[in-house]
């Protein structure tokens, strides 16, 4: 009888877990009905002449952003939505509008086979942001400074154009995939300028000629042997020689350098280097002309390292640009959106695919648009 009660008992465990597992799947973990969860605000090195007493104006501003998304993605489905405020960041130039944005993220259900039950994703890489009145992810520091200055100000690589999406331009963020990038400006105006190729080409120069005069001086002032230490040096090296190779010696002095010769030919490789490097940039301010020298500089990754020549954006050439200051408006009020950035990413599986679509068939870009200079 005992017997019959384990089999009977052994029999409805596993029925229990296998009726877990068919449960516990991915379809099912896609369906799981999600809800929008507001999060703390996030204000970390807010602009410091912008007074925290009138927060409540840009607040409202992310708020209705916040809206915007909701509407666009009412009822996540398989995902946990969650944003919150942020207010960060120095304005993009003195006394300019005031930076702050909208972040959300998309953590997705998922079933723990071990655990057999649902359980939400601590990680995820479906995100969305919309940055207003600072560049975000349009442009960075970290991936797209260019490394000189123009008139005194950093230069930028602009981002690759990808595409349109309901008549803006589409652009990918310059270390990530599965994202787009979207920057809302007023009519016909850009918070950048290009950068000239004169402008390109005088900078690097400078620049190259300046890590020139840097690495020679450093060379020459590294110290070498006197002439009585050279000498014993070179008789110390010929005896050791001599021990190894009898009979070879004046092969060991006929190649022997001194430390000054050693110095000298190590100076000349870094002169032919950079030589090298100055000779495409001679060329093209000595052969263009006037009217192929104010056309936008377009150049390749090896731009820093080695300039060889300009390209197009069409062979995966990235614009050269810096800020416009003339674009921003300082008569507004520094709360009003003069430059809106909206970036959204999403991860490969079901629910954030679900996302992505959500967002390209029912974000109103149109409406942040509307908010410029309001």
């Amino acid at each position: 009888m005992r017997k019959i009660s384990t089999i009977l008992f052994c029999s409805f465990f596993w029925t229990v877990i296998n009726a877990q597992d068919q449960k516990c799947d991915g379809s099912f973990a896609m369906n799981v009905k999600g809800k929008w969860v507001r999060e703390e605000d996030n204000i970390v090195s807010p602009e410091k002449s912008y007074p925290r007493t009138q927060y409540n104006q840009l607040n409202t501003k992310i708020d209705k952003i916040a809206a915007l998304f909701q509407l666009a993605y009412p009822n996540p489905t398989g995902i946990e939505a969650k944003w919150y405020r942020s207010i960060r960041g120095d304005a993009v130039i003195k006394n300019g509008p005031v930076p702050y944005q909208f972040n959300s993220l998309y953590q997705g259900w998922y079933c723990n086979q071990n655990l057999h039950k649902l359980m939400l994703g601590s990680e995820t890489g479906t995100w969305a942001f919309v940055w207003v009145n600072s560049f975000g992810w349009f442009m960075t520091d970290q991936y797209d400074k260019a490394g000189i200055t123009i008139e005194g100000v950093n230069a930028y690589m602009l981002p690759k154009k990808i595409g349109e999406w309901k008549g803006f331009p589409v652009y990918e963020h310059s270390a990530k995939q599965n994202e787009k990038v979207v920057l809302i400006t007023r009519n016909n105006q850009l918070p950048y300028r290009p950068v000239s190729r004169l402008q390109f080409l005088q900078s690097m120069k400078t620049k190259v000629e300046g890590q020139k005069k840097e690495q020679i001086d450093a060379q020459r002032k590294y110290p070498v042997r006197s002439d009585a230490e050279e000498e014993v040096a070179k008789q110390k090296g010929l005896a050791a020689y001599s021990k190894q190779r009898p009979g070879h010696e004046a092969s060991y002095l006929k190649d022997y350098k001194t430390a000054k010769q050693l110095k000298e030919e190590g100076i000349q490789r870094t002169e032919n280097y950079f030589q090298d490097r100055l000779k495409p940039i001679d060329d093209a301010l000595n052969n263009m002309d006037k009217n192929e020298l104010q056309q936008p500089a377009i150049v390749d990754n090896n731009y820093i390292s080695f300039f060889k020549k300009f390209t197009t954006e069409e062979k995966g050439g990235r614009m050269m640009v810096f800020i416009n200051n003339d674009y921003f408006n300082l008569q507004l009020p520094r709360s009003t959106p003069q430059m809106i950035v909206l970036y959204w990413s999403w991860d490969k599986y079901g629910a954030a695919v679900n996302f992505n679509k959500a967002m390209e068939e029912n974000f109103q870009v149109d409406k942040l648009k509307e908010m410029i200079d309001k």
